[in-house]
Protein backbone atom coordinates (compact mmCIF):
# COMPACT_ATOMS: atom_id res chain seq x y z
CA UNK A 1 0.00 0.00 0.00
CA UNK A 2 2.28 2.48 -1.16
CA UNK A 3 4.83 3.97 1.95
CA UNK A 4 1.77 4.75 4.09
CA UNK A 5 1.94 4.44 8.40
CA UNK A 6 0.45 1.38 9.08
CA UNK A 7 -2.53 1.77 11.42
CA UNK A 8 -3.07 0.82 14.68
CA UNK A 9 -6.41 -0.95 15.32
CA UNK A 10 -7.45 -2.60 18.75
CA UNK A 11 -10.22 -5.06 19.38
CA UNK A 12 -12.87 -5.24 21.96
CA UNK A 13 -12.19 -7.62 24.34
CA UNK A 14 -15.52 -7.92 26.06
CA UNK A 15 -17.28 -10.75 25.52
CA UNK A 16 -20.97 -8.94 25.09
CA UNK A 17 -19.46 -6.62 22.54
CA UNK A 18 -18.07 -9.39 20.82
CA UNK A 19 -20.84 -11.76 20.83
CA UNK A 20 -22.64 -8.71 19.07
CA UNK A 21 -20.14 -8.50 16.24
CA UNK A 22 -20.41 -12.01 15.62
CA UNK A 23 -23.99 -11.81 15.22
CA UNK A 24 -23.56 -9.44 12.33
CA UNK A 25 -20.89 -11.43 10.67
CA UNK A 26 -22.94 -14.39 10.84
CA UNK A 27 -25.87 -11.84 8.91
CA UNK A 28 -23.73 -10.76 6.61
CA UNK A 29 -22.48 -14.22 5.81
CA UNK A 30 -25.48 -15.37 4.95
CA UNK A 31 -26.70 -12.49 2.45
CA UNK A 32 -23.33 -12.82 0.48
CA UNK A 33 -24.18 -14.30 -2.80
CA UNK A 34 -21.98 -17.59 -3.87
CA UNK A 35 -21.01 -15.80 -7.30
CA UNK A 36 -20.46 -12.35 -5.60
CA UNK A 37 -17.04 -11.43 -5.84
CA UNK A 38 -17.29 -8.35 -3.05
CA UNK A 39 -20.05 -7.56 -0.79
CA UNK A 40 -20.35 -3.64 0.12
CA UNK A 41 -22.19 -2.28 2.89
CA UNK A 42 -23.13 0.67 3.93
CA UNK A 43 -23.53 1.89 7.54
CA UNK A 44 -25.12 4.92 8.66
CA UNK A 45 -27.04 6.22 11.52
CA UNK A 46 -30.27 7.34 12.08
CA UNK A 47 -29.13 10.02 14.65
CA UNK A 48 -25.51 11.29 15.54
CA UNK A 49 -23.60 9.30 17.72
CA UNK A 50 -25.59 6.15 17.45
CA UNK A 51 -21.77 4.52 17.47
CA UNK A 52 -21.81 3.99 13.71
CA UNK A 53 -17.59 4.22 13.63
CA UNK A 54 -17.03 1.80 16.53
CA UNK A 55 -19.73 -0.88 14.91
CA UNK A 56 -17.88 -0.33 11.73
CA UNK A 57 -14.29 -0.77 13.25
CA UNK A 58 -15.03 -4.05 15.27
CA UNK A 59 -17.25 -5.44 12.31
CA UNK A 60 -13.88 -5.07 9.75
CA UNK A 61 -11.58 -6.82 12.20
CA UNK A 62 -13.81 -9.94 13.16
CA UNK A 63 -14.39 -10.27 9.19
CA UNK A 64 -10.84 -9.68 8.37
CA UNK A 65 -10.23 -12.44 11.30
CA UNK A 66 -12.37 -14.58 9.24
CA UNK A 67 -9.72 -14.49 6.50
CA UNK A 68 -12.25 -12.44 4.42
CA UNK A 69 -9.87 -9.57 2.82
CA UNK A 70 -11.73 -6.30 4.03
CA UNK A 71 -11.57 -2.63 3.67
CA UNK A 72 -12.84 -0.39 6.10
CA UNK A 73 -13.44 2.82 4.32
CA UNK A 74 -14.58 6.69 6.62
CA UNK A 75 -16.72 8.46 4.16
CA UNK A 76 -17.54 11.68 6.46
CA UNK A 77 -15.01 13.55 4.53
CA UNK A 78 -16.88 16.88 6.25
CA UNK A 79 -15.47 16.46 9.41
CA UNK A 80 -11.98 17.11 10.02
CA UNK A 81 -9.43 14.25 10.29
CA UNK A 82 -8.04 15.44 13.69
CA UNK A 83 -11.45 14.91 14.96
CA UNK A 84 -11.49 10.94 13.61
CA UNK A 85 -10.42 8.20 16.00
CA UNK A 86 -8.54 6.43 13.13
CA UNK A 87 -6.71 9.66 11.67
CA UNK A 88 -4.05 10.77 13.66
CA UNK A 89 -1.55 8.62 11.69
CA UNK A 90 -2.57 9.55 8.19
CA UNK A 91 -2.06 12.47 5.83
CA UNK A 92 -4.44 11.67 2.85
CA UNK A 93 -7.58 9.79 2.17
CA UNK A 94 -10.53 9.53 0.64
CA UNK A 95 -10.95 13.46 0.25
CA UNK A 96 -8.02 13.71 -1.25
CA UNK A 97 -8.57 11.28 -3.78
CA UNK A 98 -11.91 12.87 -5.30
CA UNK A 99 -10.62 16.27 -5.30
CA UNK A 100 -6.41 15.41 -6.12
CA UNK A 101 -6.67 12.77 -8.23
CA UNK A 102 -4.75 10.76 -5.82
CA UNK A 103 -4.22 7.14 -6.73
CA UNK A 104 -6.04 4.58 -4.35
CA UNK A 105 -3.02 3.22 -3.66
CA UNK A 106 -1.80 6.26 -2.34
CA UNK A 107 -4.89 6.50 0.31
CA UNK A 108 -5.13 2.64 1.19
CA UNK A 109 -3.83 1.96 4.73
CA UNK A 110 -2.45 -1.24 5.92
CA UNK A 111 -3.16 -1.75 9.43
CA UNK A 112 -2.23 -4.31 12.34
CA UNK A 113 -4.83 -6.63 11.37
CA UNK A 114 -4.35 -9.25 8.76
CA UNK A 115 -6.41 -9.03 5.79
CA UNK A 116 -7.96 -5.82 6.72
CA UNK A 117 -7.13 -2.42 5.16
CA UNK A 118 -7.93 1.23 5.90
CA UNK A 119 -9.42 4.42 3.91
CA UNK A 120 -9.34 7.62 5.98
CA UNK A 121 -11.37 10.22 5.06
CA UNK A 122 -8.85 12.71 4.34
CA UNK A 123 -8.66 16.17 4.40
CA UNK A 124 -11.49 18.23 5.09
CA UNK A 125 -14.28 18.92 2.24
CA UNK A 126 -17.52 21.42 2.06
CA UNK A 127 -18.34 19.34 -1.08
CA UNK A 128 -18.41 16.11 -0.36
CA UNK A 129 -22.50 15.44 -1.12
CA UNK A 130 -20.79 16.13 -4.91
CA UNK A 131 -17.99 14.29 -4.41
CA UNK A 132 -19.87 11.61 -3.29
CA UNK A 133 -21.69 11.53 -6.53
CA UNK A 134 -18.32 11.86 -8.81
CA UNK A 135 -16.92 9.08 -11.21
CA UNK A 136 -13.81 9.07 -8.87
CA UNK A 137 -16.18 7.98 -6.20
CA UNK A 138 -17.81 4.88 -8.59
CA UNK A 139 -14.52 4.40 -10.24
CA UNK A 140 -13.22 3.81 -6.50
CA UNK A 141 -15.79 1.50 -5.77
CA UNK A 142 -15.62 -0.50 -9.16
CA UNK A 143 -11.64 -1.17 -8.32
CA UNK A 144 -12.05 -2.02 -4.42
CA UNK A 145 -14.70 -4.63 -5.08
CA UNK A 146 -11.75 -6.72 -7.64
CA UNK A 147 -9.32 -6.69 -4.50
CA UNK A 148 -11.74 -7.58 -1.41
CA UNK A 149 -14.48 -10.04 -0.11
CA UNK A 150 -15.93 -7.07 1.39
CA UNK A 151 -15.81 -3.28 1.86
CA UNK A 152 -17.70 -1.20 5.03
CA UNK A 153 -18.61 2.04 4.60
CA UNK A 154 -18.81 4.01 7.47
CA UNK A 155 -21.17 7.13 6.70
CA UNK A 156 -22.20 9.79 8.78
CA UNK A 157 -25.69 10.10 10.00
CA UNK A 158 -28.56 9.66 7.29
CA UNK A 159 -30.52 12.37 9.64
CA UNK A 160 -27.99 14.94 9.48
CA UNK A 161 -26.73 15.09 5.55
CA UNK A 162 -27.71 12.50 2.88
CA UNK A 163 -24.52 11.39 1.93
CA UNK A 164 -25.00 7.77 2.70
CA UNK A 165 -28.34 7.87 0.41
CA UNK A 166 -25.74 8.34 -2.66
CA UNK A 167 -23.80 5.11 -1.42
CA UNK A 168 -27.32 2.99 -1.56
CA UNK A 169 -27.25 3.15 -4.84
CA UNK A 170 -23.70 1.72 -5.38
CA UNK A 171 -23.59 -0.60 -2.23
CA UNK A 172 -24.93 -4.23 -1.91
CA UNK A 173 -26.58 -3.80 1.59
CA UNK A 174 -27.38 -1.01 3.87
CA UNK A 175 -27.47 -1.23 7.66
CA UNK A 176 -29.10 1.51 10.35
CA UNK A 177 -28.12 1.93 13.25
CA UNK A 178 -29.86 3.59 16.60
CA UNK A 179 -28.99 4.02 19.96
CA UNK A 180 -31.16 3.66 22.64
CA UNK A 181 -32.43 6.19 24.90
CA UNK A 182 -31.32 8.79 22.46
CA UNK A 183 -32.54 7.96 19.00
CA UNK A 184 -36.17 9.43 18.35
CA UNK A 185 -39.13 7.92 16.96
CA UNK A 186 -39.50 10.00 13.92
CA UNK A 187 -35.75 9.72 13.38
CA UNK A 188 -36.66 6.23 13.13
CA UNK A 189 -39.39 6.38 10.69
CA UNK A 190 -37.65 9.03 8.53
CA UNK A 191 -34.37 6.60 7.74
CA UNK A 192 -36.73 3.61 7.20
CA UNK A 193 -38.88 5.57 5.21
CA UNK A 194 -35.08 6.74 3.05
CA UNK A 195 -34.04 2.83 3.00
CA UNK A 196 -37.28 1.73 2.11
CA UNK A 197 -37.01 3.08 -1.35
CA UNK A 198 -34.09 0.25 -2.11
CA UNK A 199 -36.11 -2.31 -1.43
CA UNK A 200 -34.28 -5.81 -0.29
CA UNK A 201 -30.99 -3.83 -0.04
CA UNK A 202 -32.07 -3.09 3.42
CA UNK A 203 -30.50 -5.60 5.84
CA UNK A 204 -31.92 -4.59 8.88
CA UNK A 205 -31.06 -2.33 12.56
CA UNK A 206 -28.51 -2.31 15.05
CA UNK A 207 -29.20 -0.55 17.99
CA UNK A 208 -26.43 0.15 20.80
CA UNK A 209 -26.17 1.70 24.05
CA UNK A 210 -28.28 -0.93 25.25
CA UNK A 211 -28.06 -1.54 29.01
CA UNK A 212 -27.69 -4.50 30.69
CA UNK A 213 -31.48 -5.24 31.49
CA UNK A 214 -32.62 -4.12 27.83
CA UNK A 215 -29.91 -6.61 26.05
CA UNK A 216 -30.95 -9.32 28.46
CA UNK A 217 -34.44 -9.59 27.59
CA UNK A 218 -33.54 -9.37 24.16
CA UNK A 219 -31.21 -11.60 23.66
CA UNK A 220 -31.45 -14.76 26.11
CA UNK A 221 -28.81 -17.01 27.22
CA UNK A 222 -25.77 -14.65 25.44
CA UNK A 223 -23.75 -15.22 28.34
CA UNK A 224 -23.88 -19.45 28.04
CA UNK A 225 -20.70 -19.76 26.95
CA UNK A 226 -18.88 -16.98 28.01
CA UNK A 227 -15.42 -17.33 30.81
CA UNK A 228 -14.78 -15.71 33.83
CA UNK A 229 -11.87 -13.91 34.96
CA UNK A 230 -9.60 -17.43 35.37
CA UNK A 231 -10.69 -17.79 31.61
CA UNK A 232 -12.80 -20.67 32.64
CA UNK A 233 -16.50 -21.08 30.88
CA UNK A 234 -19.39 -20.01 33.21
CA UNK A 235 -21.60 -22.84 32.12
CA UNK A 236 -22.40 -24.04 34.94
CA UNK A 237 -23.47 -20.32 37.11
CA UNK A 238 -24.77 -18.84 34.26
CA UNK A 239 -28.48 -17.48 33.81
CA UNK A 240 -28.69 -19.94 30.98
CA UNK A 241 -27.25 -22.74 32.87
CA UNK A 242 -29.75 -22.18 35.62
CA UNK A 243 -32.52 -22.03 33.64
CA UNK A 244 -31.69 -25.22 31.99
CA UNK A 245 -31.22 -27.20 34.91
CA UNK A 246 -34.76 -26.10 36.14
CA UNK A 247 -36.75 -26.84 33.15
CA UNK A 248 -34.85 -30.22 32.89
CA UNK A 249 -36.57 -30.84 36.46
CA UNK A 250 -39.69 -30.39 35.29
Amino acid sequence: MGTNKKIELYESKNQIVCSAIDRIVVELYSRKKEEQKSQSIVFTGCSPLAGTTSTCIGLSIALANAEWRTLLIDCDVRKSMKYKKLNNETSEGLGDYLIKNKSAQEIIYETNIENLHYIPCGNYSENSTRLLCSQNMKQLIASTKEQYDYIIFDCPSIHVVPDAQILFQEADGIVLLAAAGETTKRQLRDAKRIVNRFGDKYYGMIVNKLDMHQYRNNIRSFDYYFKDRQGNQKLSGSKARKYYEKEKKQ
